[in-house]
């Protein structure tokens, strides 16, 4: 447990996307998804983007004494994660497919918060074996519970015998490369979201 908060800066400008990378496994993919991703949507334009590793950031299960919603916060690292929402002008959250659901990682940042995510721009990008298509519609339903302004294209990133030994992607790149049209089309209907945000 830590009460700091490790976040990688891709961007500079104030109102960048928060990237949250889901998989907190020791041996994961989802960092180098991650920078595949964030290297492919830089060329498109438009706000800065800051990397929020839930592995890195680590927060608890769950420990204030007072509901999230009443935004009474006792510790500072949730403090701290509310102010990282609260601060970005949009959520992408790029999550695993385990046993067909989102891991218990994700969902804990989540709930750690609510009013933080009314009205934000969130971008859903899930991968596994089948693209992780039960992963992202569950966790649709509950950020449409927290009443985020969804993204409608779907993003699902197919891995399939791609591991080495080490159980990493051999190659990241090649895996994003097939699905650039609906990360470019996801990332599109983002910042659009944004913009009308911002009127």
């Amino acid at each position: 447990m830590t009460d700091s908060l490790t976040v990688t800066r891709v961007g500079g400008m104030t109102g960048e996307i928060l990237f949250i990378i889901g998989s907190t496994r020791p041996v994961r993919v989802g960092d180098q998804l991650a920078d595949e991703i964030i290297r492919l949507v830089e060329g498109e334009g438009g706000p800065g983007i800051v990397v929020a590793d839930l592995k890195e950031i680590n927060l608890p299960l769950l420990d204030e004494p007072k509901m999230p919603a009443l935004g009474q916060y006792t510790h500072d690292h949730t403090i701290k994660w509310s102010e990282m929402v609260v601060g970005a002008s949009a959520v992408v959250v790029l999550t695993p497919e385990y046993n067909w659901g989102y891991p218990a990682s994700v969902k804990n940042a989540i709930d750690y918060l609510y009013k933080e995510w009314a009205d934000k721009p969130c971008l859903v990008i899930s991968y596994g074996g089948g693209g992780g298509k039960h992963s992202y519609d569950q966790l649709r339903h509950v950020l449409g519970r927290v009443k985020t302004r969804l993204v409608d294209a779907p993003v699902n990133l197919v891995l399939k015998g791609e591991y080495g030994d080490d159980d990493r992607l051999r190659d990241p790149a090649s895996v994003i490369a097939a699905h650039k049209a609906d990360i470019v089309t996801a990332w599109e209907q983002l910042r659009s979201l944004i913009d009308a945000a911002d009127d």
